[in-house]
This record gives structure tokens, C-alpha cells and sequence, in this order.
């Protein structure tokens, strides 16, 4: 083999090997960038879980809202048995305190 094949061989490698750093360097910056993507969506994720969660806990307090009677009779019982319960709660509560 001459030794001019030997440096066209070589450039021709030489070539390749900055082709290949070149796509290299491009590869790491387009991993770092959709790193980035991925961590804001992850964040946008968590934030809609924790509103959608919310949103259920609003809906639920709607729901029962709205089955609740419009007679002021029943409105007063329903009244009665919630302050029944709080107390339950308070001394439930004391009691795990104590």
C-alpha cells in the first residue's frame, strides 16, 4: 500500500471521527434539552394533579350541596346533625390529645 492511500485513508477516517464528534455534541445538547422538557412537564403534571384534586373535592362539596332539601325543616336537622358530629369530632379529638 503507498503511502499516499495510507493519508487518504486517514484523512478520510479523520473525516468520520469529526462527523461522528460533531453528531455527538449534537446528541448531548438535544438529551440536555428534552431533559429540561421533561422536567417542566413533570412539573406541570404534578400541578394538574393537585388541581384536578382540588376540582374533586369542590365537585363533591357541590353535589352534597345541591341534594341537600331546600325545606327549612330539613335544613335545620341537617344542621343539628353536623353540630352532632363536630362535637363527636372535638372530642375525639381530646380524647387523642389527652
Amino acid at each position: 500500500m503507498a503511502l499516499s492511500e495510507l493519508k487518504e485513508k486517514l484523512q478520510l477516517l479523520s473525516r468520520k471521527v469529526e462527523t461522528l464528534r460533531g453528531r455527538y455534541v449534537s446528541l448531548q445538547a438535544e438529551k440536555r434539552e428534552m431533559e429540561r422538557t421533561i422536567e417542566c412537564q413533570q412539573l406541570e403534571i404534578d400541578q394538574l394533579q393537585k388541581e384536578l384534586s382540588q376540582l374533586k373535592i369542590d365537585n363533591e362539596f357541590l353535589r352534597v350541596a345541591h341534594s341537600v332539601p331546600r325545606s327549612p325543616e330539613l335544613v335545620a336537622r341537617y344542621k343539628q346533625q353536623v353540630a352532632r358530629m363536630v362535637r363527636d369530632i372535638d372530642r375525639c379529638i381530646k380524647q387523642l390529645n389527652a
